[in-house]
């Protein structure tokens, strides 16, 4: 039987470097990272077997070396060095052997990073839990899934629809949601985020979600017209931003928390509950690389 605990064991033995730092973030926030690791590590398990965790773990590594790597690069060149979108999109999000391993550690942050455990928190508690009865949800950048379905694991009465780019990233969700059980109210598919309009007659979704995407987006503003496009008014939106925290695919610079609040507010979206706690900063380093996590609600006169 799986257990929320075996993803950190796989990353004493895999992750060593990372794993006493995994381990102070989970300690100091296990309610809240057992709400999220517990359904996960079954579905994952489920899925793809028990060697599962030790994959999780070694994308882990991959992943915070990667961080690692670009946050130095960046003190040095001074601005975000990512590459060429179309080598993103062919080498980054349409790769399987590499977007596999980053989507397991894209979820993994949220619990082992001291810099993302609110997030988890914000999200279930005020907006999970302020949705109203049989909430359609909508994620934007689904990714992985995981955190649609830990949705609508928590909302029995919700159902979930999910879109990404990145095929591998939906093959992914799909594998997860069918462990799940939750392929009756979840829905995944290839879709361009950026371009939606699901939104017919009026009717949109009760909630939507756009968790760490904005800084993947060469104009990020058309990411908010998107949320308050197809969000019913009074509805409420998750959204959160990496802020000055370069990877190989962030290629929008947030360097300050209002950067985002403003972009909000241009398209009608209000924020109802913030967080932003700070990473690592390099000895001496001039940016402190943050994460940001909003709630917001559409005005009504929009």
């Amino acid at each position: 039987m799986a257990e929320n605990n075996d993803f950190l064991v796989a990353l004493e033995k895999k992750a060593r470097m990372f794993y006493p730092g995994a381990q102070k973030a989970y300690e100091h926030n296990r309610d809240i990272c057992d709400w999220l690791l517990s359904p996960l590590a079954l579905w994952a398990y489920k899925a793809y077997g028990e060697d599962v965790f030790d994959h999780a773990a070694k994308g882990y590594v991959q992943y915070c070396m990667h961080v690692s790597q670009a946050q130095r690069k960046y003190e040095e060149e001074g601005r975000y060095t990512p590459e060429a979108l179309p080598d993103i999109i062919e080498h980054v999000y349409e790769d399987s052997s590499y977007m596999t391993p980053y989507m397991w550690a894209a979820i993994l942050i949220y619990a082992f990073w001291e810099s993302m455990t609110n997030h988890i928190r914000l999200f279930r508690d005020e907006f999970l839990d302020k949705l109203p009865t049989a909430p359609a949800i909508l994620e934007l950048a689904c990714g992985h899934g995981v955190m649609g379905l830990a949705a609508i694991e928590h909302r029995k009465d919700a159902s979930l629809t999910g879109y990404d780019i990145s095929p591998p990233a939906i093959g992914i969700a799909q594998k997860l949601a069918e462990a799940s059980g939750h392929t009756d109210r979840a829905s995944f598919a290839v879709k361009d985020v950026l371009t939606l309009d699901d939104q017919k007659e009026g009717h949109g979704y009760h909630g939507i979600m756009a968790a760490m995407l904005a800084e993947h987006l060469q104009a990020p503003r058309t990411l908010f017209a998107s949320i308050s496009r197809n969000l019913k008014p009074g509805g409420l939106a998750f959204f959160s931003t990496a802020l000055e925290s370069p990877q190989r695919d962030h290629v929008y610079e947030f360097h300050k928390e209002s950067e985002a609040i403003l972009m909000a507010e241009e398209v009608g979206l209000r924020v109802v509950r913030l967080v932003c706690d700070s990473g690592n900063r390099l000895p001496g380093g001039r940016f402190l690389p943050r994460a940001m996590a909003m709630v917001l609600t559409k005005d009504e006169a929009f």
